[in-house]
C-alpha cells in the first residue's frame, strides 16, 4: 500500500473543504417563485391598468429559501430609479417570502396614456437571483 505524503494529503483536505463549502452555499440557496403586479388595491389582470392616474402601483414578489438565511436585494425600475439594498432574515423550510416595491406612476398627460416599464427585483444573496415584472398603465 503506498503511503500518503504531504502534498496529496493537503490537497485531499483542501477538496473536502472547498466541497463542503459548495454543499452549504447550495442549501442556503433562494429562488423566486412568483410575482403579482396590482394598481389601486386590484390585482391588474395582464400587468395592465386602465383608469385615472396617478395609480398606486405595487408589485409583489414570492422569495423561496430552502435554509434560514441572510437575503439581501435591491430593485431597479425602468425610468432608471434603484432602490436601496435592503437585507432581511429568511426563515427558510421552503416557505415563500414576500418583497414588496410601491410606484405612484402617471398623469392625465400624453406621456402616461400608454406608458410602458417594469421594476426587477435582484437578489444578491445568499445567492444571485432576479426577476422583472413588466407592466403598461394607460392613464384616461
Amino acid at each position: 500500500m503506498q503511503r500518503l505524503n504531504s502534498k496529496t494529503l493537503s490537497f485531499a483536505l483542501l477538496s473536502v473543504v472547498v466541497l463542503l463549502s459548495l454543499v452549504m452555499a447550495l442549501s442556503a440557496a433562494v429562488r423566486i417563485g412568483g410575482s403579482a403586479f396590482s394598481a389601486n388595491g386590484q390585482l391588474a389582470r395582464d400587468h395592465q391598468y386602465v383608469g385615472g392616474c396617478p395609480v398606486e402601483l405595487k408589485f409583489d414578489w414570492g422569495v423561496v429559501g430552502s435554509d434560514p438565511s441572510r437575503l439581501v436585494y435591491r430593485t431597479i425600475r425602468s425610468d432608471g430609479a434603484q432602490g436601496p439594498t435592503r437585507s432581511v432574515q429568511h426563515p427558510g423550510g421552503n416557505r415563500s417570502m414576500p418583497v414588496i416595491e410601491h410606484w405612484r406612476l402617471g398623469a392625465p398627460t400624453p406621456q402616461f396614456r400608454n406608458y410602458r416599464g417594469w421594476v426587477e427585483l435582484i437578489v444578491e444573496s445568499p445567492n444571485p437571483a432576479s426577476m422583472r415584472i413588466p407592466f403598461t398603465i394607460h392613464c384616461q
